[in-house]
C-alpha cells in the first residue's frame, strides 16, 4: 500500500494547515473503511489474522493511503514521493 504525508501535499503547493487536514481525513476513511470490512469477513474466514484496529487510527502516524487522498483531491498525485 503507498501512502503519502503532509509533507508531501506541501510540495504540491497545499498550506500546512490544509495538508495535515486532508491527511487527518484520509484516516478516518481508511480507519472507517477498515472497521467495516472486518465487521463483514469476521465471521467469515477464521484464517485471517484480526487486529484490534486500523493501523491508520492512531494520532501519531501521519502517513494516509495515497488512492485515498487521491479521491479527496479528485486527482492523481505524482509516484515520485513515495520513492522519498
Amino acid at each position: 500500500m503507498q501512502t503519502v504525508n503532509y509533507k508531501n501535499l506541501m510540495d504540491l503547493g497545499f498550506p500546512e494547515h490544509t495538508a495535515r487536514d486532508i491527511i487527518r481525513h484520509a484516516k478516518k476513511i481508511a480507519t472507517n473503511e477498515y472497521n467495516e470490512r472486518m465487521m463483514s469477513t469476521s465471521k467469515k474466514s477464521k484464517k485471517m489474522i484480526e487486529y484490534p484496529c486500523s493501523p491508520f487510527d492512531n494520532p501519531r502516524v501521519g502517513i494516509a493511503p495515497t488512492t485515498i487522498v487521491e479521491h479527496l483531491l479528485g486527482f492523481a498525485l505524482d509516484n515520485r514521493e513515495e520513492e522519498n
